[in-house]
């Protein structure tokens, strides 16, 4: 009787282990993601994609575990996105971005899973687009705009927010820089009062672009608003003008980043932040 009873214990014990493990399996990890780009045309495109769990824990660095596709509004046919790179940021940890190239108008869903695990469930998101973009696109030529640099009296506040401003970033005029038939990189972004916390990361981003390639190429930072340096004295960002040159370029976001080659086409455009890597793969083959 102790024998069988001993045997008894043993299999409900492990009868218990089993259904334990059974009830406290843990469930499908279920992502978000969040398509971050609000200009985007037919042919192909940068895409960032900010992706993190549900519950809000991020999901950074795991390009390799995760499977894209997008799909086109009418179409049931699936594109997969084969050059998903995770970017890390200076802030707010960073993003992923990838490539996509679109044949037709409208709203493209875009799907995100985990390879292994095969019971999580999809996360989705949307991107419209467009015929045409707004700002200029790649294959475009870039606006001639004269854009301001140093002033005689070197007060850089009252063209840029830059709590410490870099003078290479306004030693040449956007024009002039074409003109010179040098590449450039130029920047849009407002240090001090940017929505994204991006603005002045991005612009830190070109003055060490500017270091390592000075005198090949032309960086220039051009300040989003018109009067910086009466906002930050009165410490009221109502009081900002937006600068003309905005409306040449005909963005509506914060940051943006454009590589211009020698002859003034556009041959990369960032909307938000980019990093120094990321504008390195489109600038570093127009050198010369």
């Amino acid at each position: 009787m102790k024998k069988t009873a001993l045997i008894s214990l043993i299999l409900g014990s492990l009868l218990a282990v089993a259904l334990t493990g059974c009830s406290e399996k843990s469930e499908p990890l279920q992502l978000v993601v969040f398509a971050a780009a609000s200009d985007v045309a037919l042919g192909t495109a940068r895409i960032p994609l900010n992706i993190q769990v549900i519950d809000g824990t991020r999901f950074d660095d795991r390009a390799e575990e995760l499977e894209v596709t997008y799909t086109s509004p009418t179409s049931n046919e699936t594109h997969v996105v084969d050059d998903l790179t995770w970017r890390a940021w200076p802030v707010r940890s960073g993003t992923y971005t990838s490539t996509m190239t679109f044949d037709e108008v409208g709203l493209w869903s875009i799907k995100v899973r985990i390879k292994a695990d095969k019971g999580s469930i999809p996360a989705g998101s949307g991107i419209l687009v467009k015929s045409a973009t707004d700002a200029p696109n790649i294959g475009d030529p870039a606006p001639l705009t004269a854009t301001k640099i140093e002033p005689t009296d070197g007060n850089l506040r009252s063209i840029t927010s830059a709590p410490n401003p870099d003078p290479d970033l306004y030693s040449i005029s956007f024009d002039d820089a074409v003109e010179s038939g040098n590449p450039t990189v130029i920047t849009f972004s407002t240090p001090a009062y940017c929505q994204s916390a991006t603005c002045g990361p991005q612009t830190e981003v070109l003055s060490a672009l500017d270091d390592k390639y000075n005198g090949q190429a032309s960086f220039i930072h051009v300040e989003i608003f018109d009067n910086p340096e009466e906002m930050l004295a009165a410490g009221d960002p109502s009081l900002g003008i937006e600068s003309p040159v905005i409306h040449e370029w005909e963005f509506h976001t914060e940051p943006w980043t454009f590589v211009v080659d020698g002859a003034g086409t556009v041959i990369g455009r960032f909307e938000a932040f980019a990093t120094q890597s990321e504008i390195e793969e489109y600038l570093v083959p127009t050198l010369r």
